[in-house]
């Protein structure tokens, strides 16, 4: 099988333009179809390409023509054509059936896929708009404990669920997956019509198996910019709606999913398709076949790749690999649709997806840049744990907010890893007045650490002493993030004078507005959990905080006493556990009438403050609003 007529040698071809003026000038009814509307069809049609226009107009061409055709065009010989033909008028009626029959299925698809992907981006900012009014306040605070803050699965929702088949939504995100899964199955499966005998050679079986080949395909494409929207650090609809970023990452993974089962819907219809007509060997061998094997194939791996297994064995390695194959599939799709279809509207949804990923990416480098390269002042806090000083970063403290550190001296085979932390004034910490000494060892660590200090000025090893007064050197004109050593990046983190620094943010993790508007704000953190509530004890005049640590991280509460001696109500607990529980129910029972509750923390902690806050919610008159605030994989 030769390769299909290139519209630029339908373009010049003679024989093939006047066989097809005569029958449009034959068939055409001149009442219902002017010249006009001809002309602007021959134009934009007839080569298959808008942008290759026919060497004659529809006039011309018709000029063209000397006397009346004798030959009838067969549609089933594999000859030449090499004169001006006439077509059967039973040819005619197959084609012409199928033609509008066909238009009309294509029709279908762009609006189909408006309509999805209007309702994946304009749900939540409906819903957003739906909290703003006034009468619907009371509604929404009734239906939270039972559809926002429960799991769907148990109490799972930060932990992973079993077998580490990852986390469960919340009903309310439940819902929205549901809903946008129907969706697309319904769009997916209705609406399609035959046409027999076909001009293709495609039986009934094989004809309606292509057509759902070509909407599942299309409506996958689709659904590609919204997928990696919903990933971006810059989604924009982080800063329009009340919807936090883990809720979007979290429906990123299901839009993910549901891409991937039209791309594999998309692959089988079409290999049993031709298959059924035979003409499997010859069309698997083409390009556009091949690259679209790529894409269905690269994304099911992505699937595979994408389990919480193997995010958590190796995030930064499962990242990587997770943008390259991005890349390839994005790469894929565009080979399979323009060596097939050439420039049609396929390609617009790709344009759009790349867009969006340029998007976010170009708005990563501003900030950065914006922030500027910096060097930050790192201070050991006990084993465990360090604070990274930062200094002419100067931000607004609004709570719910973190930033990107990119630290690329650490790790020099790595210099774009980085990692969020939320972010925090230096003023709202004790001061460091820090010297540089020959000899000293570095504040909580042996001389015989020295050797695998990391980043360590040559000759010179930090030394620091404490100060409880707010004018040490470090300053107060900056930003200070308590980070917690872990098996990445972090754990080389160790205490330095000058380390090399670059900032991504700020960027909202969850809404803060409804929160705010409470009565009396709970407090609740776990561990490293309380750098994420500094800012909320500052943003809110009634505030309780309830924080428990491990023995051995005693040397960060020491690290908070400044922050903690302004702090009227609070309770925390050094080597045990929090009563959860009885935390909110005491706010029950104090009587406010609307408590909001921000919990920062582990998993387990997190989830059973999400239960016992719908459970309390259903049962009482205390209205609750509920931010959960955790890193999870």
């Amino acid at each position: 099988m030769s390769d299909p007529t290139s519209p630029e040698c339908r373009a010049s071809d003679t024989p093939f333009l006047t066989t097809l003026v005569y029958c449009m000038n034959l068939t055409c009814d001149p009442v219902k179809v002017p010249i006009w509307q001809k002309e602007k069809f021959w134009a934009t049609k007839v080569t298959g390409d808008p942008n290759v226009i026919p060497k004659w107009d529809y006039s011309r061409a018709l000029e063209e023509i000397k006397g009346t055709p004798m030959v009838e065009f067969n549609s089933g010989s594999k000859s030449t054509l090499n004169q001006t033909m006439l077509i059967g008028m039973s040819t005619y009626e197959i084609q012409s059936r199928f033609m509008v029959m066909f238009d009309h299925l294509e029709a279908l698809q762009p609006r189909y896929s408006f309509v999805l992907i209007t309702v994946g981006f304009g749900t939540p900012i409906f819903f957003t708009l739906l909290a703003r009014l006034r009468f619907m306040t009371g509604v929404l605070d009734k239906l939270k404990p039972y559809l926002i803050y429960p799991s769907s699965i148990g109490t799972y929702h930060v932990r992973p669920l079993p077998w580490l088949l990852g986390n469960a939504p919340t009903i309310g995100q439940a819902l929205y997956i549901a809903m946008f899964f129907i969706l697309n199955l319904i769009f997916s499966a209705v609406n399609y019509s035959r046409s027999q005998p076909h001009p293709w050679g495609f039986g009934p079986r094989e004809e309606l198996l292509a057509y759902i080949g070509y909407r599942t395909g299309h409506i996958g494409y689709a659904l590609l910019p919204l997928l990696i929207l919903f990933s971006g650090r810059n989604n924009f609809l982080l800063w329009i709606t009340n919807w936090s970023y883990s809720t979007y990452i979290l429906l990123h993974r299901w839009i993910a999913r549901i891409f991937a089962i039209q791309a594999i819907v998309h692959s089988i219809t079409l290999l049993l398709t031709y298959k059924g007509t035979g003409s499997y060997p010859i069309e698997s061998a083409q390009p556009y076949w091949l690259w679209g094997i790529v894409a269905t194939v690269l994304t099911c791996v992505m699937l595979v790749l994408s389990h919480l297994y193997f995010r958590r064995l190796a995030y930064e390695v499962f990242l990587i690999l997770h943008i390259l194959l991005a890349v390839f599939v994005i790469v894929g799709c565009w080979y399979h649709v323009i060596l097939k279809w050439r420039y049609n509207f396929y390609d617009n949804w790709l344009y759009a997806a790349c867009a969006v990923w340029f998007f976010d990416r170009l708005l990563r480098v501003l900030r950065v840049a914006n922030n500027g390269v910096r060097r930050s002042l790192v201070t050991e806090i006990g084993p465990d744990h360090v604070r990274v000083d930062i200094q002419g970063v100067r931000w607004v403290s609004k709570p719910g907010y973190v930033a990107y550190a990119y630290f690329p001296t650490l790790s020099p085979l790595r210099p774009w890893e980085n990692h969020p932390f939320s972010i925090n004034s230096t003023t709202l910490f004790r001061s460091y007045k820090h010297t540089l000494e020959p000899t000293s060892a570095s504040i909580g660590h042996s001389s015989s650490d020295e050797s695998h200090d990391v980043e360590k000025p040559t000759g010179k090893v930090l030394e620091a002493s404490m100060e409880h007064d707010a004018t040490g050197s470090v300053g107060t004109t900056g930003v200070t993030l308590i980070i917690k050593k872990s098996s990445g990046l972090t754990k080389l983190l160790k205490s330095h004078g000058r380390l090399l620094t670059m900032l991504d943010g700020p960027y909202p993790q969850h809404p803060s507005s409804d929160i705010l508007r409470c009565d009396h704000i709970l407090l609740i953190g776990g561990g490293i959990g309380i750098t994420g509530l500094i800012a909320w004890t500052n943003a809110h005049p009634n505030v309780k905080l309830a924080w428990s640590v491990k023995s051995s991280a005693e040397a960060l509460v020491k690290e908070m006493e400044l922050f903690l001696r302004d702090i009227g109500d609070k309770e925390i607990v050094i080597g045990g556990q929090l009563k959860l529980e009885q935390l909110l129910r005491s706010e029950v029972q104090a009587g406010y009438e609307k408590v909001g509750v921000v919990v920062c923390g582990p998993g387990g902690m997190c989830d059973v403050v999400r239960a016992g806050v719908a459970g309390l919610g259903r049962g009482g008159k205390t209205v609750f609003e509920l931010e959960i605030s955790a890193f999870s994989w």
